[in-house]
């Protein structure tokens, strides 16, 4: 039994795999149910899709996969690659399924594959888009602007919107980074009277997080979130002047591209292969403008709102009619 114009996005529950699916997901227009699944052992441990899933591989904490089964399913994350190829088989393969980033073994068994040029994946099932899919619409966008205009603008009506990840297997937000980026925000008040709204992530550390708060202290032109309450992460993507992100975040870079400001990466320590890729071709194409020295290129307009979502979307809608027609 199919759930007439559902969708389920399927993820371990990470933030970054749930805003790429949810980004594709919400571009269909259907019904969204969130899935989110964790694999027992033994099956974690193998290679997506290298073996069947069977039911009892989804562990007790996850959501359940049970009937009515979806129209649609979308993917993110190679650990849920099973769990959805699962449902696609329990709903008698009537049920399309889609995933987002490489599921390296199961890639043929997904309905389309929805990749980035780093992922080096190519095939008839698959499109390539030159960043992160996600959830950031011109009308999502709108919302929030209007949600945080007086909270965010008072008393400092131009700012730029920092967004801040921190340290992963590859990069390390180092106290030598930190202070960097507060040298670059002084000058930018100094010399351009542009304040500062910053929010850090689950991933910036302690230590990043005292150099900010103590560096700022007293300062009227500078905000950070401290984790209480509502996160003004949207609230300034839609209202800052300029957007500055920590280079390891691909989901973050690729939210901020959307909103059509210019888009200055600040490098972290380290080096990632994927990561030095992806940012290396958006250098090249003129989308952002990377951190040199402590002072932004003021010259840099960027590109106008870039979203990658409407080629994969469009492409699943048709196979939806199709589906829908047999």
């Amino acid at each position: 039994m199919l759930t007439r114009g559902a969708t389920w996005v399927v993820t371990t529950g990470e933030a970054g795999m749930r805003s790429q699916a949810m980004g594709l997901a919400s571009a269909i227009g259907l019904p969204l149910v969130e899935k989110r699944v964790s694999i027992r052992a033994p099956w974690r441990w193998l290679p997506s899709g290298a073996l069947p899933l069977p039911l009892s591989a989804i562990g007790d904490d996850s959501d359940p996969l049970s009937p009515p089964w979806p129209r649609l399913i979308v993917c993110c994350g190679r650990r849920a690659a099973g769990a959805a190829l699962l449902v696609k088989r329990l709903s008698g393969g009537r049920a399309l399924a889609a995933f987002v980033q490489n599921p390296e073994l199961a890639r043929a068994r997904f309905d389309l594959v929805v990749a980035m040029p780093h992922d080096g994946v190519t095939g008839r099932n698959v499109v390539t888009v030159g960043t992160a899919l996600h959830p950031v619409t011109p009308d999502v966008l709108a919302r929030a602007g209007g949600a945080w205009r007086e909270r965010l603008l008072s008393g400092r009506p131009r700012f730029a919107g920092v967004l801040i990840g921190g340290d992963n297997a590859n990069y390390r937000l180092s106290a030598a980074v930190t202070a960097r980026l507060l040298r670059v925000l002084a000058k930018a008040h100094a010399e351009h009277g542009l304040g500062a709204a910053i929010t850090p992530s689950r991933r910036t550390g302690e230590a990043a997080r005292r150099l900010i708060a103590d560096a700022i202290a007293g300062k009227t032109w500078a905000t950070m979130w401290n984790g209480a309450g509502d996160n003004p992460y949207l609230g300034i993507l839609a209202l800052a002047e300029r957007l500055i992100v920590t280079g390891e975040s691909i989901s973050m870079i690729s939210e901020a591209l959307a909103t059509g400001r210019p888009v200055h990466i600040l490098p972290l320590e380290g080096r990632g292969r994927r990561h030095e890729s992806f940012l290396a071709r958006i250098v090249r194409e003129k989308l952002v403008s990377p951190i040199a020295g402590d002072d932004l290129d003021w010259s840099f307009a960027g590109p106008g709102p870039v979203n990658a979502t409407a080629e994969p979307a469009a492409r699943l809608r048709a196979m939806l009619a199709r589906q829908a027609a047999d």
